[in-house]
């Protein structure tokens, strides 16, 4: 289970995802007045860390979803077919919650007429959909050499 590649990048995307819990998707600049951090939890006023200004539930239980799928992934070692409908369903989801992000972000940019500027963790479900990818193809392999083996029987 732990020594085959598709664990590691499973790992990976967890650890990935549980970035945009505590580091900001953006940055909400208002001009001449405050500016916001948005946040998969929501949007908090910058200098007051404790006060939330707007709260996005489905982008946070959307974020949990796509740190615990790897988890449950990595745990079905013996279903293999399983495991790579779990990672197409992982992609779906990275992709909505991008989309998701990127709509909330500008809804609330557009309530407040402000700028946005987007940090990097805006872009991190872009690189796990390449680590699922990833694990995926090495799912791919370990079918393909268990069907060479059972060949050779």
């Amino acid at each position: 289970m732990i020594q085959r590649i598709q664990t590691v990048y499973l790992l990976i995307i967890a650890i990935v995802m549980a970035i945009p819990l505590f580091a900001p998707i953006a940055q909400v600049l208002v001009p001449n007045d405050a500016s916001y951090n948005f946040f998969t939890y929501g949007v908090v006023m910058i200098g007051q860390q404790t006060v939330l200004q707007a709260n996005y539930w489905a982008l946070l239980i959307l974020n949990i979803f796509m740190i615990g799928l790897p988890f449950v992934t990595i745990f079905l070692y013996k279903k293999r077919f399983l495991q790579i409908r779990l990672c197409i369903a992982e992609i779906i989801l990275l992709l909505g919650s991008m989309i998701l992000m990127w709509y909330h972000i500008n809804q609330f940019q557009s309530k407040i007429d402000a700028d946005i500027i987007y940090k990097i963790s805006f872009i991190l479900p872009l690189v796990c959909v390449v680590l699922a990818y990833m694990a995926m193809r090495g799912i791919f392999k370990d079918i393909k050499l268990l069907k060479s083996l059972d060949r050779i029987r």
